[in-house]
């Protein structure tokens, strides 16, 4: 992932200042990576009030080294937890030390063991600077959702009666791998009334003439993820399934034309579910969106349940109303988009979501 950090630290270390914290241990390998810009795994970040360091081990020296080039990298030879406190220890005029609360409680109370100074547990501070994106986080987005949508389109070519959830699955992750890329997230795809399941594994069901079908993908390109869902017939879909997904399709558009800086996230959860209520549907059990980057669920959750703060500029969020009738059928159509100062712009191709293209699949 090719990024400068300096902002970001810069940003961080702002945030700090406010909390009379010195120095902040980042324990989170997605914080890290986004403040850093290291790609692997078990290593922490200590943001000091000078220098910065990467706490890693033999297996990531190098890389570390390579991708890490505002940060000294510590080559750690006991546990990661020694090795921060040691690291902590040696930096000078630190009074007070912060920490993600999120980290495992006995790490913290090692690590608070073995400190020479406070140590105090932070919530969330780099979730809350990764929710606002910049321009080349947003092209990256955009770029993982044109890889997402081509593979979708490579995939559905190549569908036929009797290829299981799983074959399907794996085809469509198979396909975004082509493109030197990798799935996002574990990919979703669901035949009939197994999409009523929102977050169904798929199985060793076989795809049948006239199934329905719902897939939930998405493509990681330089670190960032897309998130998207489409639904489809295998053939002819009968009156209540195209009702359905024109419901949720129009709750899905007016959602996002609720969207704008400024707006709550109640607000569009309001519009689509509005939609739903209107059609004499169920409603869903899940919130119509959340914000996504480096993983595929950040900041903001767009649900009625959140009852502070607006949408600023920069938030990436997903919007995916759906509809579910267990034994029956689900339908979920899911894009994401980047908040502007008067609206949003979509990151995610609209393709296949036009209510003529969910029928005929198998004459593609």
């Amino acid at each position: 992932m090719n990024i400068d950090p300096k902002r970001r630290i810069r940003n961080l270390k702002s945030e700090l200042k406010k909390l009379n914290i010195d120095a902040m241990l980042v324990t989170g390998s997605s914080n890290v990576s986004y403040l850093s810009g290291f790609t692997g795994h078990d290593s922490w970040l200590i943001v000091g009030p000078s220098q910065n360091y990467l706490i890693t081990d033999s297996r990531y020296t190098e890389q570390a080294r390579k991708q890490c080039r505002h940060c000294k990298v510590i080559e750690r030879k006991n546990s990661l937890s020694s090795a921060a406190a040691e690291a902590l220890n040696k930096i000078e005029s630190i009074k007070v030390a912060g920490i993600e609360d999120d980290v495992r409680l006995d790490i913290y109370k090692l690590v608070r063991r073995k400190l020479n100074s406070r140590l105090i547990a932070v919530k969330q501070i780099v979730e809350k600077l990764r929710q606002v994106k910049d321009d080349q986080e947003i092209a990256f987005i955009r770029k993982a959702g044109d890889i997402a949508i081509n593979a979708l389109r490579l995939t559905l070519e190549q569908i036929k009666c009797g290829m299981s959830e799983c074959h399907l699955a794996a085809m469509l992750d198979y396909n975004i791998q082509k493109q030197s890329s990798k799935p996002g997230f574990d990919t979703i795809v669901a035949f009939g009334e197994n999409a009523s399941q929102p977050h169904y594994q798929p199985g060793a069901v076989k795809l049948k003439k006239n199934d329905t079908i719902l897939i939930d993908f998405g493509a990681r390109y330089n670190g960032y993820t897309c998130d998207i869902t489409r639904c489809f017939a295998f053939g002819k879909a009968n009156k209540k399934y195209i009702t359905v997904y024109e419901a949720v399709l129009e709750a899905q558009q007016a959602a996002i034309a609720k969207i704008a800086a400024g707006v709550s996230v109640g607000e569009v959860e309001r519009a689509a579910r509005d939609v739903i209520t209107k059609a004499g549907l169920p409603q869903y059990g899940h919130g119509t969106g959340h914000g996504l980057g480096l993983d595929v669920h950040e900041m903001p959750t767009v649900s009625e349940k959140i009852t502070v703060g607006k949408l600023m500029v920069g938030q990436v969020i997903t919007i995916e109303p759906g509809v579910y009738i267990p034994g029956n059928l689900g339908i979920r159509i899911e894009d994401d988009v980047v908040v502007t100062k008067k609206g949003c712009k979509l990151l995610t191709p609209s393709d296949f979501k036009d209510p003529k293209a969910i029928n005929n699949l198998s004459q593609l």
